[in-house]
């Protein structure tokens, strides 16, 4: 069988670009519904974060990459705040490991997500449910979704090059575009971020090389950076809540998924939007 070859884009342009995107009205998720809730979730600089304590966000490394210590600001409905300090994960090389922690000079009162510490394999992917995805800004006029996993990737193997990406990849039906990265993805059907159960961070889109069709959007697992995050937000004193909530994979969906895994994401390239 011919594979379909994909392509994988960055969802927000912080180089040659991100003066454009700056210029153009808040991102939004195709296929996604008006929210005026999701306080946690904000812009940051042209693209997005998480809001998951006082003054610490996490959002995707090239994000952080673009961001200015005392210029840039995360900005929500909880409220908003300078950046005094960037923190990226040690090796994050888009796509390898692409997270980031930003320090807020002012704490905000806004109840923040769970974070998920329990690792998803490609064999539980099914077994998730329903998911929500959450663009910065509480995007207008489409700021959420809810979809479905398709699987895991745990590292893509490009040019010859294999980077460790830790995504969970949802399904086209409703994806992120360009502006969205560092954006949430919470598990079940929720209506706001206080309390939910954050599993990742936006961080690239899969793109249908011949037709030019989104095929899903690639989340970086929290889960797979807990004791990095512990570590770096106890330089400040403070502490994220985590908590573990995956179901264990049916029988099914394990007969279902174990042969049509790599089947089902095998990137052809990697291209920057702009």
């Amino acid at each position: 069988m011919k594979h379909r070859q994909k392509s994988l884009r960055l969802l927000s342009s912080v180089l040659t670009v991100a003066a454009l995107w700056c210029a153009l009205p808040a991102h939004a998720i195709v296929n996604g519904s008006n929210t005026s809730s999701f306080s946690a979730v904000g812009e940051l600089g042209s693209a997005s974060g998480v809001l998951i304590a006082d003054n610490w966000v996490l959002t995707a490394a090239h994000v952080a990459n673009g961001l200015s210590v005392g210029a840039s600001s995360f900005d929500s409905l909880g409220g908003a705040s300078l950046i005094d300090a960037i923190y990226t994960f040690s090796s994050a090389a888009f796509p390898s490991n692409d997270i980031a922690l930003v320090h807020l000079s002012t704490s905000l009162d806004t109840a923040t997500p769970i974070l998920n510490d329990q690792v998803i394999k490609n064999n539980q992917a099914a077994s998730l449910g329903t998911l929500t995805m959450v663009t910065a800004q509480n995007q207008q006029p489409n700021g959420f979704s809810t979809t479905l996993a398709s699987g895991t990737i745990i590292t893509n193997t490009e040019n010859n090059t294999t980077s460790t990406v830790n995504w969970i990849i949802t399904n086209g039906q409703a994806y992120l575009q360009s502006g969205d990265s560092g954006s949430a993805l919470f598990k079940g059907t929720v209506s706001d971020s206080a309390g939910s159960l954050l599993l990742g961070i936006a961080s690239a889109a899969l793109v249908n090389d011949t037709t030019g069709a989104s095929e899903g959007s690639a989340f970086v697992q929290v889960a797979n950076y807990k004791n990095w995050i512990n570590a770096t937000m106890a330089s400040s004193g403070q502490q994220v809540i985590w908590a573990s909530n995956v179901p264990e994979p049916s029988t099914l969906a394990l007969y279902a998924l174990a042969g049509l895994a790599i089947l089902a994401f095998r990137p052809g390239h990697f291209g920057r939007n702009g």
